[in-house]
């Protein structure tokens, strides 16, 4: 499963520390299968039952919105695992890239309520920004996709619009990640149109997107 390969790649072991937590932020989805808030849904990644990191937890949203929207259910995600005693590491994928470096741009700076993990409720105490040790991004599309940009994809959806390479780049600082190291995996198989997306590329994004840099331009 993609859940089980991710996984390995990024090297999440379990560990008995009840305060870390382990948050897998998908990417677009256009199944419209996944159930928001609902942190114990794994339908997007596989089999529930894969060894993901200590105290997984899915960070689910719509799959097809504007992330300027759907990004709610992700900074609702990290204030509750990510708040007080708790920290967390992030894996994210494709599209999740950009929810997450989007939530750390924006409001990684803002006065967040600090939650009890186990119920989901507002402790009283708040603090700046979220407890995050590092964020592991798979096939990562903050840079956005030329696919997107030529209407390759033959869809409706504002997810879509969103990662056209110009909207998605100048949505929020890729660059004020709050200090959170973001470890950057470009997937590899090769261009189903080879013509259309620069330089090498895992058949939906270019290496330089995935790798987190803004031009294909560069030595």
């Amino acid at each position: 499963s993609v859940l089980a390969a991710a996984a390995a790649t990024f090297g999440l072991v379990a560990s008995a520390e009840a305060a870390n937590y382990s948050l897998w932020v998908h990417g677009r989805n256009s199944d419209h299968n996944t159930q928001t808030f609902n942190y114990n849904d794994w339908t997007y990644w596989g089999s529930g039952a894969t060894a993901a990191g200590v105290n997984k937890r899915s960070v689910n949203w719509d799959g097809v919105g504007h992330i300027g929207v759907t990004n709610v259910a992700i900074r609702a995600a990290l204030d509750r695992y990510c708040t007080g005693a708790n920290w967390c590491k992030l894996a994210a994928h494709s599209a999740g890239n950009a929810q997450v470096g989007y939530a750390l741009s924006l409001w990684g700076g803002s006065t967040r309520k600090v939650h009890d993990a186990a119920s989901g409720t507002a402790t009283g105490a708040t603090q700046v920004g979220w407890n995050i040790t590092w964020v592991d991004v798979l096939a990562g599309a903050g840079g956005g996709t030329e696919l997107a940009d030529l209407g390759y994809w033959a869809v409706s959806d504002y997810i879509t619009n969103d990662l056209r390479t110009g909207t998605v780049r100048s949505m929020y600082d890729h660059n004020q990640t709050r200090g959170k190291m973001f470890y950057m995996f470009a997937g590899a198989s090769g261009g189903v149109a080879p013509g259309l997306l620069n330089g090498q590329d895992d058949r939906v994004i270019s290496y330089h997107s995935s790798g987190g840099v803004a031009s294909a331009n560069i030595d």
